[in-house]
């Protein structure tokens, strides 16, 4: 008899060869929280979206690369990286609804992860960037996605006593 999709949540399933994912049952970003390690230096926010992004708001923001002026403006989505000491400085800022990567390099201007898709994604993430992991989330209450190509760190967290994974923050 074949799995249903229940029977794979919270269990590690390799999607691509060498690359693993966990379905996540409605966890929120304070679970983000339970995953970071300082083993890597960078955390990478993929497509992130402003609280209140459809309402226009005042921005000081480039024009070109030679020009910045204060604009109206609405709906911004954009890419940041941060060191990983300085998350606990923007997690309570952001929505829920994330996508988020802990990175040990910067990555390259040509790795544009809104077209670059499945293995190849996973496959550029670790040669450049040297990931631990990826995590997708929902803004509404949903299953989210974690990937690694660390199958010992997926392990380590589904062993990981602090983290009800019955009851995901």
């Amino acid at each position: 008899m074949e799995n249903s999709f229940r029977d794979n949540i919270n269990t590690i399933k390799e999607i691509y060869p060498g690359t693993y994912q966990i379905i996540l049952d409605f966890a929120s970003n304070k679970f983000i929280d339970h995953i970071i390690r300082d083993s890597h230096k960078f955390i990478w926010v993929h497509g992130y979206e402003l609280k209140n992004s459809n309402t226009w708001t005042k921005f000081q923001l480039p024009i070109s690369d030679n020009l910045q002026r204060t604009v109206h403006a609405r709906q911004l989505k954009y890419d940041f990286v941060i060191g990983t000491n300085e998350y606990d400085e923007v997690k309570n800022e952001m929505p829920n609804g994330v996508t988020l990567l802990q990175i040990n390099r910067q990555p390259p201007d040509f790795l544009d992860l809104g077209k670059i898709k499945g293995k190849t994604r996973y496959d550029l993430l670790k040669k450049e960037c040297d990931y631990l992991f990826e995590i997708d989330l929902p803004s509404a209450v949903d299953y989210g996605t974690l990937v690694s190509s660390n199958v010992d760190y997926l392990t380590d967290l589904l062993n990981d006593k602090r983290i009800n994974w019955k009851e995901l923050p």
